[in-house]
């Protein structure tokens, strides 16, 4: 039976273990205090949980990574402070190991947690729906080539569809039914895949169609550029360059809008959008053509902020503990006090 309770190891850690068995300085327990008290109010404001209902269970791996992405994403600390906060809470569930060999499996799952290494970039580029909606609102539509390159723009966005597959298009590959449209994509290994348009893609395809293609039949490209008054497919440095020239433009207006704006991140975009809103994996492999899913889950790896939020989700389901709820309950500065954290 534990003889200590979280609370209790967390007064003898920074009451004594620091000071006398360590020998640390007092600017350090002040350093590891400040992150015990960050720690509370984490789990107050942002899970939901009081520092009495704080136990071995809630104060989990995942949620202990999840405290240390919030310092990163939304205190903005640096990699240095992540890792002094990080090097405090490793270092008391030693403690609690040496304490109750009860509690040895608690640190070899927090001590499992790597420290962080300078900034990098997430794994896929993509641009946030406000962004998505500053660059579609770039073009100026009342000139007929700035009208194409818009809804190029929300076509590549709306299907998901590669550059390649995209100036591939062919008017026939706009199937019209009863039920709505379809477009036939032919993409890698010339497997084909079939994606819906929804209501509002619709309406800009129907006016590209009718302002771009009055007379055209259905092998014809859907996108083209004129040479010798004849249509041909348009380049992907065609796209390329108009990009990059909206993106500039973008970035007048949002300074964190990427100049390195390319066709690919539409397609990034649309996939991340459908993964912060739990659309499963496999139903976004299918949607980008991918052959196998590893491919398609690098987006769920590219978010910290998505990661923080999902097990945001799951933290109610951890029982807390009902004896030292009844103990403390009521008497918050009481336990601050007990705890070194006042």
């Amino acid at each position: 039976m534990r003889t200590y309770d979280f609370h209790d190891c967390l007064h003898e850690f920074l009451s004594e273990y620091l000071s006398h068995r360590r020998n640390f300085s007092d600017q350090t327990i002040r350093a590891y205090k400040q992150t015990f008290r960050l720690l509370k109010k984490y789990f107050e404001e942002e899970l939901n949980v009081r520092f009495y209902d704080l136990d071995f269970e809630t104060v989990s791996k995942d949620n202990l990574y999840s405290f240390l992405l919030y310092l990163k994403d939304n205190k903005n600390c640096s990699v240095n402070t992540l890792n002094l906060r990080l090097s405090a809470i490793k270092s008391f569930f030693r403690f609690c190991s040496e304490k109750d060999i009860e509690y040895y499996s608690y640190y070899l799952k927090i001590k499992s947690i790597h420290q962080f290494r300078g900034s990098k970039k997430n794994s896929v580029e993509y641009l946030t729906p406000e962004q998505i909606r500053l660059i579609f609102s770039v073009p100026e539509v009342g000139l007929r080539l700035e009208r194409r390159n818009q809804f190029l723009m929300i076509f590549l966005y709306e299907t998901g569809m590669r550059i390649s597959e995209i100036i591939n298009l062919r008017i026939s590959d706009i199937i019209r039914k009863d039920n709505g449209i379809t477009v036939r994509i032919k993409g890698k290994g010339s497997k084909i895949r079939y994606i819906p348009l929804l209501e509002d893609c619709v309406r800009h395809l129907d006016s590209y169609i009718s302002a771009f293609h009055a007379d055209s039949d259905n092998s014809e490209y859907l996108f083209y550029t004129i040479h010798g008054s004849e249509k041909t497919k348009m380049s992907p440095g065609t796209v390329d360059a108009f990009l990059k020239r909206y993106a500039k433009k973008a970035h007048e207006t949002d300074e964190t809008f990427p100049l390195g704006l390319h066709a690919h991140m539409f397609r990034h975009s649309i996939a991340m959008s459908m993964y912060k809103n739990q659309i499963p994996i496999s139903y976004i492999r299918d949607f980008l053509g991918h052959a196998d899913l590893s491919t398609t889950s690098v987006y769920s790896y590219a978010d910290n902020e998505t990661i923080r939020k999902a097990l945001e989700t799951v933290q109610n389901e951890i029982p807390s503990s009902s004896v030292r709820t009844k103990k403390w309950k009521g008497k918050e500065a009481e336990l601050m006090k007990y705890c070194c954290l006042d």
